[in-house]
């Protein structure tokens, strides 16, 4: 039995039991649970807003005050029943916001109060940073990522938004993970800017580990609009500075027998997007890696080299001219450098993975064609800070304890 299996067989134990379901000590007692700020497509003009509760509230409003006055905003609802849980999504869209401004935030149902400012970027914005995060599922207990998130938020306050680049929780359908996740997420500072998901393999299993639809993934983020009907949520992308970020989704051998069609639309809507957009950086993040070490890839056949989701993006991404592809699945740090055709080279996308967030370990072999800087295994928490400004573009890996592993940098005249 692996060491993966052994916890998800212990996890469907706790589950089925009854002993993984508890209300986080952030949450307990309270009517409004887990107020969080969502990425917009431009964030210096718009901002979502989004909270739940055990189920409906009739006087759910958000209280938006700004020099130029107050107005209370009705939000949409939506309710989701799974694991014995009945789970009611609250979403404010505000639009219309003055870019570089604070703005006072209340949210008020069920006799609760809950302050949630607001500060849009400055429409002139042209450096900024940003932290990003991956694989933080956990086993048991979510406070290994809580201190990482603590300590990362502790070196670089000014970071614009966190980004966690899939699997955020271990089990797709499991209250206990959600609400784990999401009472650390929403204790941190990360409360103050907005969050950027990016859906993994694990948002995607039900609570007997087979594949399933990603029900509450969807339901706990509301996400730019991609123009699809089918995949609404599933992929997005937005600007921030002078960097456009695609946000891509690589769970096609999960979801294809339930939902078909997902890579086919999505390798259409890429190219349209990534040709629009003017900015000077292009950045995607997506969770499964290009790469496969140790991991058998149904479409090769083969487990190493490049995997199944190297094949369908790679080529897209070296003719789109995007500059830096942030991944993560594998549960530990690997700089791979500029690959093109297939092959390592001087210029192309940049293809960085990065490690977990979480306490969830794994051993993974290394590529000798294609590694060029790898982290000690086991694997520390670790975490990514780009640093953007029109000209550079700058990636760094730190461990919990701020340990810098690696660095790169792009530049552009």
């Amino acid at each position: 039995m692996t060491r993966r299996t052994f916890i998800q067989l212990c996890t469907s134990v706790l589950l089925a039991l009854g002993l993984g379901r508890y209300i986080p000590a952030s949450a307990a007692g309270r009517t409004i649970r887990f107020p969080r700020q969502i990425i917009t497509q431009d964030s210096a003009t718009s901002r979502t807003v989004m909270w739940q509760a055990d189920g409906p509230v009739k006087d759910a409003v958000f209280r938006l005050t700004s020099p130029n006055g107050m107005k209370q905003i009705h939000p949409e609802s939506n309710t989701l029943v799974q694991d014995n849980d009945t789970t009611t999504c609250y979403t404010v869209r505000l639009t219309g916001l003055k870019s570089g401004t604070h703005y006072e935030g209340t949210i008020q149902m069920g006799g609760e109060e809950i302050p949630l400012p607001i500060n849009t970027a400055s429409s002139r914005t042209q450096t900024f940073q940003a932290l990003l995060v991956c694989d933080s599922q956990c086993g048991e207990t979510y406070e290994t990522f809580r201190q990482l998130l603590t300590r990362a938020f502790a070196c670089h306050p000014e970071a614009a938004f966190l980004a966690d680049i899939g699997d955020l929780t271990d089990n797709g359908q499991s209250s206990w993970h959600w609400n784990s996740f999401l009472s650390v997420l929403t204790d941190s500072p990360a409360r103050a800017i907005p969050f950027v998901p990016v859906m993994g393999n694990h948002e995607c299993y039900g609570l007997d580990w087979q594949f399933a639809l990603p029900r509450r993934y969807l339901a706990t983020f509301s996400l730019p609009d991609n123009g699809s009907r089918a995949f609404s949520g599933y992929y997005y992308s937005f600007d921030y500075g002078p960097a456009h970020f695609i946000v891509l989704n690589t769970q096609s051998a999960e979801l294809d027998k339930l939902k078909p069609g997902l890579l086919q639309e999505e390798l259409l809507w890429l190219r349209q997007d990534a040709a629009v957009s003017k900015k000077s950086w292009k950045i995607v993040l997506m969770h499964k890696d290009i790469l496969a070490y140790d991991e058998y890839q149904p479409g090769t056949g083969h487990t190493g080299g490049i995997s199944d989701v190297g094949h369908a993006f790679m080529q897209t991404f070296e003719q789109l001219g995007i500059d830096l592809v942030l991944t993560g699945h594998m549960h530990t740090y690997r700089n791979r450098g500029h690959i093109r055709a297939g092959k390592p080279a001087e210029d192309g996308p940049l293809y960085i993975m990065s490690g977990p967030s979480g306490n969830e370990q794994y051993t993974v072999p290394a590529d000798p064609l294609y590694d060029r800087k790898a982290i000690a295994q086991p694997t520390r928490e670790n975490y990514l800070l780009l640093e953007v400004t029109p000209h550079t573009l700058q990636i760094s890996d730190y461990t919990v304890d701020g340990t810098e592993i690696d660095r790169s940098t792009l530049t552009k005249e």
